[in-house]
């Protein structure tokens, strides 16, 4: 952790200056970054993303690993602030390393990395498109949230991911369903600091077909976290992937037929992964 010798009033004007924000983290006491700003402070191209807490990150990752993360090597595709891997860095995560192609992201990552335990945390600025260009050792560990249904070719994109990854691998989407199983045409703004940054996109339109693709990328094994309606006739799902069934040998405890979470936890993990 870097310590820094800014005053509140610095950092509350260096979190203004970093917005608009999507991960919401206290970094001193009573100051976040997702507090509320006042309406027009950023230029509307920009757009208005919903501000989460990721505390609750690790209420997913603990249905998995009971005894914590035990230095397991976490990657984030499209890491936003980063908040997943402070997060998963809290229960014990090892060798973690967050991307996304939009710098005003990892700035605000990098910003949180001064404030926040982060001595085995790095971020980029990467395409996910060029990832394998780094030659990066696989992870134990992926998180694929969020950016599924920003991409120009979703299926290569796992793919990617997937090739980076040992164990486990959560896929996080919007869909917009079909009485098809496949993939709809979006088009999205390339401004927008939620968006995509290739203005070609892909929504699937099912639980099944991000199934069908994880099982293509080599992970067979899935549970469903959650599938849930949107605004705009949308659907948001999210879904786990293992390589070896074993992997939710505990998780399966806590989950039903279909592999769902039980009644006891549903209402906390409706509210994991929401970018």
């Amino acid at each position: 952790m870097t310590t820094t010798n800014l005053t509140d009033a610095e950092l509350r004007a260096e979190i203004l200056r970093l917005g608009p924000w999507h991960h919401d983290f206290e970094i001193a006491p009573g100051i976040r970054t997702g507090a509320p700003v006042p309406a027009g402070t950023y230029p509307s191209s920009l757009g208005t993303p919903t501000v989460i807490k990721t505390e609750g990150w690790a209420q997913l990752l603990a249905a998995v690993y009971p005894d914590g993360l035990a230095g397991r090597a976490m990657l984030d595709c499209a890491c936003n602030a980063g908040g997943f891997l402070f997060t998963a860095a809290g229960i014990g995560a090892g060798r973690s390393f967050g991307f996304d192609v939009r710098e005003h992201w990892i700035e605000q990552a990098r910003f949180l990395a001064r404030h926040l335990p982060s001595d085995n945390i790095q971020f980029a600025v990467r395409d996910l498109l060029t990832l394998p260009e780094l030659g990066l050792e696989p992870f134990d560990s992926t998180l694929f949230s969020g950016i599924l249904y920003h991409l120009p070719d979703p299926v290569t994109g796992l793919r990617i991911a997937a090739d980076h990854t040992r164990e486990l691998l959560i896929v996080n989407t919007d869909a917009l369903p079909a009485k098809m199983d496949g993939l709809v045409l979006s088009i999205e703004s390339a401004t927008e600091v939620m968006s995509g940054v290739h203005h070609l996109a892909w929504l699937p339109t099912s639980p099944k077909v991000v199934r069908e693709m994880l099982a293509w990328c080599g992970f067979p094994h899935t549970r469903l976290v959650f599938n849930r309606a949107m605004p705009y006739k949308r659907q948001r799902i999210a879904i786990m992937g293992a390589r070896d069934e074993r992997t939710f040998a505990h998780y399966d405890t806590l989950a039903d037929s279909e592999g769902r979470p039980r009644a006891g936890w549903k209402a906390r993990l409706r509210r994991l992964l929401r970018r």
